[in-house]
């Protein structure tokens, strides 16, 4: 039988900039852990499924996923959307939520209110706006994914995936802006470096626990030093170009 809403989270070990991160610890426990035990505690979702790749390196994922009793399907190094389409007949649903593995804060308050939203509104896709980097988390359709996978002509650059769904003239965006207690766009809480890692242990020190987004945005804005989002539009602009569709 199909369910609602599932979660899709990507998550690899390979990474350029900090190797393994989702096994980097945060209070003595693995980011991927801290991620799925608030997964498997949250009322927003009707299941998720763990997405990683067929590669050698990533077994020690598929090892943690049988430990932890959750389903892990693994695919394509590259192919981010096909590994998604892999998952998605193992918890099949009407509707997915992207999420990112070694993203500790992902906030699923504002990833159900964007649904709701982008239910009321008849859209395709959704994600909240406004949110610091690193904890949105990204709702669309699984009839809306299938009909990207066969028009896409950029499987391999499907890891962003975030310009597919703004780019794709089939997919009707319904955006979701979050509410100010939430609003914080410039602020980085996603895991790409150390410093990141040792950022988001002072939040977790400060508060002796996994704190909501909430409090997490009103105790960083009284700190004069925090992890800044940094563009770069011309990489943005690179990637972009370089997606087609049929």
């Amino acid at each position: 039988m199909s369910k609602e809403i599932v979660g899709l989270v990507a998550v690899r070990t390979a990474s350029s900039r900090l190797k393994n991160k989702a096994f980097k610890l945060l209070s003595g426990k693995p980011i991927i852990e801290i991620l799925v035990d608030r997964l498997k505690a949250t009322p927003y979702l009707d299941g998720f499924v763990i997405c990683t790749t067929a590669l050698s390196g990533d077994d020690a994922i598929e090892e943690f996923c049988k430990k932890k009793g959750v389903i892990c399907y693994r695919g394509d190094d590259k192919n981010v959307l096909g590994r998604f389409l892999g998952a998605m007949e193992r918890m099949p649903s009407d509707y997915v939520v992207r999420i990112t593995g070694d993203n500790p804060l992902s906030d699923f308050e504002n990833m159900k209110l964007a649904f709701e939203y982008m239910k009321a509104n008849n859209g395709d896709y959704s994600r909240p706006v406004g949110l610091p980097l690193g904890t949105a988390c990204e709702v669309i359709k699984t009839s809306a994914l299938r009909e990207l996978s066969r028009r896409t002509l950029s499987h391999d650059l499907t890891e962003y995936m975030t310009y597919f769904f703004e780019m794709a003239p089939f997919i009707k965006n319904t955006l979701y802006e979050v509410k100010p207690e939430h609003r914080f766009p410039e602020l980085r809480l996603t895991v790409d470096y150390e410093s990141d890692l040792i950022f988001i242990q002072k939040i977790f020190d400060h508060f002796g626990r996994v704190p909501s987004l909430k409090e997490v945005v009103a105790y960083c804005k009284t700190l004069t030093e925090y992890p800044r989002v940094v563009n770069d539009p011309v990489a943005a602009a690179e990637i972009k170009n370089q997606i087609k569709f049929k």
